[in-house]
């Protein structure tokens, strides 16, 4: 069975795999792991832990990983993080979703559900990246026992 308890070990492990952070970009014990997982465990509601373990750490390494990219540094000499953010366009203003765009000969309209409409700040900072993304889906997918429908 599968580790269900976040662990600094368990987020290094997520990060090294799937995720493909290597030895090269983040070194062992790097200090970062330690500082966006407890990051992570602070923007992670515990109540998601009784609803479903797995879910709260998949949730916790997800969120971890995304604020990780938006604010690891480089090793010297390399530019993983700083790839990745241009990447994503993470340090890009993104105030809201689109909902309409339209010119002289076309136009394009995308229905915006209820939960995108209330996304805070940091959610919108979240999606940037498909790790942030699968945090806030899943957060989402649970209801709104943390205000997000």
């Amino acid at each position: 069975m599968a580790d269900i308890t976040p662990t600094l070990a368990g987020f290094e492990a997520y990060c090294r795999n799937p995720v493909g952070i290597t030895t090269d970009v983040m070194p062992l014990n790097d200090p970062g792991f330690a500082l966006w997982l407890a990051i992570a465990l602070e923007w992670i509601p515990c109540e998601l832990q009784q609803v479903s373990a797995t879910l709260y750490t998949y949730c916790v390494y997800n969120w971890g990983v995304s604020v990780l990219l938006q604010f690891q540094q480089d090793q010297t000499g390399q530019t993983y993080f700083a790839d990745k953010r241009a990447t994503f366009g993470i340090y890009n203003l993104l105030a809201g979703v689109i909902s309409g765009t339209a010119d002289e000969s076309t136009s394009t309209s995308l229905t915006v559900g209820k939960g995108m409409s209330n996304l805070s700040l940091q959610d919108l900072q979240r999606i940037k990246d498909p790790y942030g993304r699968d945090a806030i889906a899943t957060l989402m997918e649970m209801g709104t026992l943390w205000g997000l429908t």
